[in-house]
């Protein structure tokens, strides 16, 4: 069979006929596939049937390779969906994997980071739970080993949070005497029941994999990746994913958007499909039976609320992304927030980070910038929410407090001294300047985030 893309799909549901492979692998963005997924298992149980799906981070591979092998008494098809399938990682995918868990923490998207960690682990060939999953004592030859690429600099102490939550799971071991791969190979090779059918969901494949060659030649693969990156080849890419979503979503109900709309959609709402989406549907639901969608709408309803976009600022100052903050900081003004609010908010995170500081520091509390988020709420949430003064500000959510704790671990006090000298320098200006207030917050952004005492932790 040919390898189907984004462009080619519609040719292969149209065709009901042409339906005739026992595996389908779709591989690429999580939504994408999930979608071309759905439109697989209608086209498949169209005539009846039903759909099973297995969390592939939970599969044990051999169970499903039993169940594929077994006659059902159900009528029709029987299709097992298997979401987020680790028979295609290897030490090829393990960066794109690292980044993408990267990505999801400093995002806040906590179940995504702890999956795509768990599947790093598996893919370096390391047990997902125990001694071998603490990524932060990894020594650096032994990172290389497993993964193929150099051991990030810096803590990364943020890691065990997520892979101390995550239960035990029943996929693949590593030690395995025999590859999950072959395994299901060679069942492919014995035959299966025609009414079964296997649907392979992965977001990373190392297509060097003799199990992907074969599925490609064999069976079939839908290849839904999306190029990353800034270059003006992805970023083209990128839109085109965008608008097709963007047209097929507003169809739904037959609804438009008012010129030039579309763009300033995209730039709000990035490249994140699955978010493009749902904001559609709920600006859709806003303007109720009107057929266009204004300027007006997006703003009321995919314009980013003022404790968002702040939000999203005081994350880019921690990641010290100065483009990243300049362009929040011009969309905060654009959205009629004055500079002044964007300095108090600041001032606010930035006494919040002395605070977590001075907090730590106290010895009965003994909170250790590498312990985990676990016992982070049974040992210091306790003491924390027990002093008077502080109850206020220790009363949010318990994994929003440890990441603040951790994050102002590794901020050294000098450069949030200077923080704090900057915002006084830039309210003072903004009270009784003629400067404009735009140019005077760009310049504290730039002076904040080009501000980098050599003593760390001092």
């Amino acid at each position: 069979m040919p390898l189907f893309t984004r462009q080619t799909l519609p040719g292969l549901f149209g065709k009901p006929e042409e339906l005739n492979a026992q595996v389908y692998l779709l591989v690429g963005d999580r939504y994408l596939c999930r979608c071309a997924a759905e439109q697989l298992e209608a086209a498949l149980l169209a005539e009846g049937g039903t759909v099973h799906p297995i969390d592939g981070d939970q599969e044990d591979i051999n169970a499903t390779i039993a169940r594929l092998r077994s006659f059902s008494l159900l009528p029709g098809r029987q299709v097992f969906r298997v979401t987020d399938t680790r028979l295609f990682h290897s030490r090829q995918v393990a960066r794109g994997l690292w980044e993408r868990a990267g990505k999801a923490h400093t995002e806040g998207r906590t179940d995504q980071a702890g999956r795509l960690l768990r599947a790093l682990l598996q893919a370096g060939g390391l047990e997902t739970h125990g001694p071998d999953s603490d990524l932060p004592t990894l020594a650096a030859a032994e990172w290389q080993h497993c993964f193929g690429f150099a051991r990030p600099d810096g803590d990364l102490g943020w890691t065990r949070a997520y892979l101390q939550a995550g239960a035990p799971g029943g996929g693949p071991a590593a030690g395995a005497s025999i590859d999950p791969a072959d395994a299901l190979a060679a069942a492919l090779a014995a035959g299966l029941p025609r009414q079964n059918v296997l649907v392979l969901l992965a977001e990373e494949a190392d297509r060097r994999k003799r199990l992907f060659k074969l599925l490609k030649d064999e069976q079939a693969v839908i290849d839904l990746s999306v190029e990353t990156g800034a270059g003006a080849r992805a970023q083209k890419e990128q839109r085109g994913v965008l608008q097709e979503l963007a047209r097929t979503t507003l169809a739904e109900q037959d609804k438009t958007l008012a010129a030039n709309l579309a763009e300033l959609l995209f730039e709000r709402v990035g490249f994140h499909p699955v978010a493009l989406v749902m904001e559609l549907r709920k600006v859709m639901l806003f303007v109720g039976e009107r057929r266009q969608i204004t300027r007006e709408d997006l703003d009321q309803v995919i314009g980013r609320t003022r404790q968002e976009a702040l939000f999203e600022l005081t994350a880019a100052i921690g990641r010290r992304d100065l483009e990243q903050a300049l362009a929040i900081g011009d969309r905060l003004q654009e959205n009629g927030i004055h500079p002044l609010a964007v300095v108090a908010t600041l001032r606010q995170h930035v006494r919040g980070q002395l605070l977590c500081r001075a907090l730590a520091e106290q010895p009965d509390l003994q909170f250790r910038p590498t312990m985990s988020a676990a016992a982070f709420q049974q040992e210091c949430l306790p003491l924390l929410k027990s002093r008077a003064p502080w109850q206020k500000e220790m009363g949010g959510h318990p994994y929003a407090l440890f990441m603040q704790f951790k994050t102002a671990a590794a901020a050294p006090l000098s450069l949030l001294a200077r923080w704090m000298r900057l915002l006084l320098e830039a309210e003072l200006r903004l009270k009784g300047s003629p400067v404009a207030p735009a140019l005077v917050l760009q310049h504290l952004l730039v002076a904040m985030l080009t501000a980098a005492p050599a003593t760390a932790g001092k």
